[in-house]
């Protein structure tokens, strides 16, 4: 592909997001592929906006804060893509550009062939319609369940709890992602019951070869238990993380037809009925668990019902939720 062609697929964020004499901030960092920044900023620059680049190392996790010169920027932009390879979203710095009316775009670790196939090529009033319905359950809700074939079964917390619209197009009180599709909700802190098996991908290690298994009582994660990825997962969070990193902060259902699993959780996690939980940090959802961690897990051929009414069986959402509003 071509220069020219990825700016092509590279506006379509900023046609969702930006008016004309934005001064847009596109956040990289040190793993960021060059050819994706430039193609966006060349995007912004065409459709009227005013882009600047800022390139940072890349943090340790996600959920980790930027530097700080950097948050200077963010709180300045009128419009944040952040595409650093970690995500920002979870982190005080987008949390205080929200607070001062800043919109913002996750993109953690976006590459050319993601702007340009799967996700990004959806029809996003689609994604948006069938988003916003799932969205409505989740707030209405009062328990999820989760089981799945690998054996994760699970019991969630949602009362009081709004479900979130991520469809592309950011709305004041949200964020927005791309590409995009998912009904994100922040589990009431406490009261998950269950075990979870992550079995497709997860932040900070990518395609897993081997399921990781993790006790949840209490709302917190008291065993992890696999293989070379378990290992890992371990790792970062002894590492990279908190006390409240063994929290369960995020419950969300993708909804995007045309994502696909290519071993990046920011393509993976939105592909039509694919679960993730996530664990960490959950401030930004409306959450009270406020960790420097944020680590989604994503959960294969799942089965979900709320309030014992099924929406998504065995990985595919189920047509009739999807009509309505």
């Amino acid at each position: 592909m071509n220069f020219m062609e990825l700016v092509k697929y590279a506006r379509v964020p900023i046609e969702l997001n930006a008016e004309p004499g934005d001064e847009i901030l596109i956040l990289a960092d040190s793993r960021t592929e060059p050819l994706v920044y430039e193609a966006i900023a060349a995007a912004a620059f065409d459709l009227g906006a005013h882009p600047t680049v800022a390139i940072i190392i890349a943090r340790a996790a996600h959920g980790h804060e930027p530097t700080f010169i950097a948050k200077g920027a963010i709180l300045n932009a009128d419009l944040i893509l952040s595409i650093a390879s970690t995500s920002m979203t979870h982190t005080n710095a987008i949390r205080a550009a929200l607070a001062k009316g800043k919109k913002y775009v996750a993109m953690p670790g976006v590459s050319a062939d993601m702007l340009c196939n799967g996700a990004a090529t959806a029809d996003y009033s689609e994604v948006y319609r069938n988003t916003k319905r799932i969205a409505k359950i989740l707030t209405a809700g009062k328990m999820a369940k989760i089981v799945s074939p690998n054996g994760t079964n699970i019991t969630l917390n949602i009362e009081g709890r709004s479900g979130f619209t991520l469809a592309g197009k950011f709305e004041p009180g949200s964020i927005a992602c791309f590409p995009d599709g998912e009904a994100p909700v922040a589990p009431v802190e406490g009261a998950a019951e269950g075990t979870l098996v992550f079995d497709v991908s997860m932040h900070g290690i990518g395609y897993l070869k081997s399921p990781i298994y993790l006790e949840v009582k209490g709302g917190r994660v008291t065993q992890i238990e696999g293989g070379q990825e378990a290992n890992r997962l371990r790792e970062i969070l002894e590492r990279n993380g908190d006390e409240n990193a063994y929290n369960l902060g995020e419950f969300a259902i993708g909804t995007n037809p045309k994502a696909r699993i290519i071993g990046n959780v920011s393509e993976d996690k939105k592909r039509a009925g694919m679960i993730h939980v996530a664990l960490g940090d959950n401030i930004t959802l409306g959450g009270n668990n406020h960790s420097r961690i944020h680590m989604d897990g994503l959960i294969s051929g799942a089965t979900v019902a709320i309030d014992g009414v099924e929406i998504v069986r065995d990985g595919q959402l189920i047509e009739e939720v999807l009509v309505g509003e």
